[in-house]
């Protein structure tokens, strides 16, 4: 690669591969160059055909055990015996794409590399950091025995050594505000600056090295090549970030809150941003304390769905959600990059925001006998990504208040909808006919339909008219009623 600069954890690459017996484990982005830098770090080491066997997890995405893995790469019986001796014979064996791997199958390779390792194997592993600190974290004693590295972003001088390499074999030169332009953009992915260089140097009709004797000028801002960088990861990653925004399941049903979590990310434009921050700038402008309340309840909804979310838009390489540490860390810096320079406004019109401002869609009014079917709604809906007010899962919030003035808020002004499961028990019961009664009167003051009746059995309750429509669930399903349910928040 003829832009290849050395980063600083190369020379103790090639040092832990020197040292024998040593696993090396290589993580980083996709895209990030790593595959190149061990390829380089490897020939450094004095390590060619003769004692390295390539594997990538790409050709063995169906592979569930290790001997289905290296029984298929190696041509060899699937006994174990058979596949260490040739792994043993192997020199070192380079798993790459490591991520492409079931995930029981990554598991399994964790726990048998200290065995391994005994028995004279050498692996070294590249893949994305998160499946690799996965498969770390199966064994502690395998530390001594492997030695980690990690590409992150690299400094402002590495962008520009691979700048001025470029710049060698194209015979160009780049006019220092450019330069400039171009590494602040670049925010320390060496792809990256890549990326803006090729397409400033395609803008300024240079496909292939200038042969004048002097090097030809480049003198294009950011601003002239943004839509070219865009339009390359478009395609990897525009779709992922609107499902990504749109939330669980691709529901409207968050009332922005995960559009605001990653446009929050983007202007902040760190790799890794603390849930406080985040939620202090949610908050920021918002001056009434029941606004403030609701903004705080979906905030905090999001954050309970947002690791899923993330795993269904497949940008679990590229995001990462760290509740220990209470942080955002975005893994892939050209995710990063991309989040930087898109337009967030165009996302916005693409995700169809909803501006219906309650934190809650539905708050559930019921008698504790018909709790095994509300609690079915409620899975469905959670699943499908809308907000549920149940009582069982907020017990941490309820614990100590005054329940009367929470519930009475909750049920007044929190909710889009009230579900009221009407059963022969639920007129027998206070707290069933302190909900309503919050409910009905809330009811009164929205222009917007607001009661949902679900009918369990025949029952009358005083102050609804049999008039109202309703869903009979002794005619339908829990599913045909979330259907429905979802049916309905989507339309307002």
């Amino acid at each position: 690669m003829l832009t290849f600069v050395q980063p600083s954890e190369f020379d103790d690459m090639v040092g832990s591969l020197v040292t024998a017996g040593k696993h090396l484990t290589l993580s980083g982005p996709s895209g990030c160059g790593k595959t190149t830098l061990a390829k380089k770090a490897l020939e450094e080491a004095q390590f060619g055909p003769g004692n390295t066997v390539w594997i990538s997890g790409r050709d063995h995405t169906s592979a569930q055990t290790v001997g289905d893995l290296f029984s298929k790469a190696l041509s060899c019986n699937n006994s174990e015996e058979e596949v260490v001796a040739l792994l043993a014979a192997a020199g070192i064996v380079v798993l790459d794409d490591f991520h492409h791997l079931q995930e029981m199958l990554r598991k399994d390779i964790g726990y048998k590399l200290k065995r391994w390792n005994e028995l004279g194997l050498r692996f070294f592993i590249i893949g994305i950091a998160s499946s690799n600190k996965k498969m770390l974290d199966i064994d502690p004693e395998l530390g001594i025995r492997n030695d980690v590295y990690e590409i992150k972003r690299q400094s402002d001088k590495f962008l520009t050594d691979i700048l001025e390499l470029g710049e060698k074999h194209l015979n160009v030169k780049f006019s220092p505000s450019a330069r400039s332009d171009y590494v602040k953009a670049a925010s320390g992915i060496p792809s990256a600056i890549q990326v803006i260089c090729r397409v400033a140097c395609i803008r300024s009709k240079v496909l292939k090295t200038h042969p004048e004797p002097e090097p030809k000028p480049i003198d294009l801002g950011m601003d002239s090549v943004k839509d070219g960088v865009l339009r390359i990861y478009r395609g990897k990653y525009h779709n992922r970030l609107i499902g990504l925004c749109k939330g669980k399941q691709q529901a409207r049903s968050v009332h922005n809150t995960y559009f605001d979590i990653i446009k929050i990310i983007s202007l902040i434009g760190k790799s890794e941003v603390q849930f406080q921050e985040v939620q202090q700038r949610l908050l920021y402008g918002l001056d009434d304390a029941k606004e403030r309340a609701k903004k705080t309840t979906s905030f905090h909804n999001c954050l309970k769905y947002l690791p899923s979310v993330i795993e269904e838009r497949g940008l679990d390489d590229a995001i990462y959600l760290n509740k220990d540490s209470e942080s955002i860390t975005i893994e892939d810096p050209s995710f990063g990059l991309y989040l930087t320079l898109a337009n967030l406004d165009e996302i916005g019109q693409a995700i169809r925001l909803r501006r219906s401002g309650y934190p809650w869609d539905v708050a559930v009014s019921f008698a504790g006998e018909d709790r095994e079917v509300v609690e079915r709604l409620k899975n469905i809906l959670n699943d499908s990504g809308y907000t549920v007010f149940y009582d069982f899962d907020v017990q941490h919030q309820l614990w100590g208040i005054d329940l009367r003035a929470k519930l009475a808020d909750v049920y007044a002004n929190d909710a889009q909808y009230m579900l009221i499961f009407l059963s022969r028990h639920y007129p027998e019961k206070d707290w069933t006919n302190f909900e309503f009664e919050i409910g009905k009167d809330a009811r009164s003051k929205r222009t917007a339909t607001y009661l949902l009746p679900v009918l369990i059995d025949d029952v009358t309750v005083v102050g609804l008219s049999s008039n109202v429509g309703h869903i009979d669930l002794r005619r339908c399903s829990v599913e045909q009623l979330a259907a429905s349910l979802i049916d309905k928040i989507e339309q307002e």
